[in-house]
């Protein structure tokens, strides 16, 4: 019995583990905030991505990219990394105005820290929360014609995808990706 229950712990510690999210802290210094940044897509993209942090409400250029996708860290502490269209809808989300007409994809690899699914505005509200391990997620219109994903508030697996903000002008794709072995 003690066996069973050792075993038992160890695995839902290993899940834990593997369940990890990012914490909503967003360093302050250039090589934390690099090292955190990283988590957010693959070696390959971000090598070749330009990195942004924000200093005094201004960006500051860490690294110029050459590859069309920015990695940054939201207010809320979730690393990114967006293709050109994808950081267009980001930053159209942010402002509160109409996101643009493109596809976008975006990756979030670290998982998210965690919002409300109603609407991008009322995290606060803990309302309809979801959070979600590593995925990408695909912005733009097209996503209002893929039938087939679970476009309800409360989402009752974040393991599988789902459209996130539903029936909002920034409905969009989660799509639950598993981790490196």
């Amino acid at each position: 019995m003690r066996m069973i229950l050792s075993s038992t712990l160890a695995l839902l510690i290993a899940n834990g583990a593997a369940l990890a999210f990012p914490t909503e802290e967003v360093p302050t210094s250039e090589p934390a905030y690099l090292a955190k940044v990283k988590t957010a897509a693959p070696a390959e993209i971000v090598a070749k991505a330009s990195i942004v942090m924000m200093q005094d409400g201004k960006p500051k250029s860490l690294q110029t990219g050459t590859n069309g996708f920015t990695c940054l860290i939201g207010p809320d502490g979730t690393p990114l990394c967006a293709d050109e269209n994808g950081m267009a809808w980001w930053k159209a989300v942010g402002s509160k105005s109409d996101p643009p007409n493109k596809i976008g994809f975006i990756y979030m690899l670290a998982g998210d820290t965690g919002t409300s699914n109603h609407d991008p505005y009322q995290r606060a509200s803990h309302q309809h929360w979801v959070q979600t391990g590593p995925h990408v997620m695909i912005v733009g219109p097209t996503v209002r014609g893929m039938p087939g994903y679970p476009r309800t508030a409360d989402v009752s697996d974040p393991t599988q995808p789902y459209v996130m903000f539903p029936g909002t002008p920034y409905e969009h794709l989660m799509l639950p990706v598993a981790a490196a072995k």
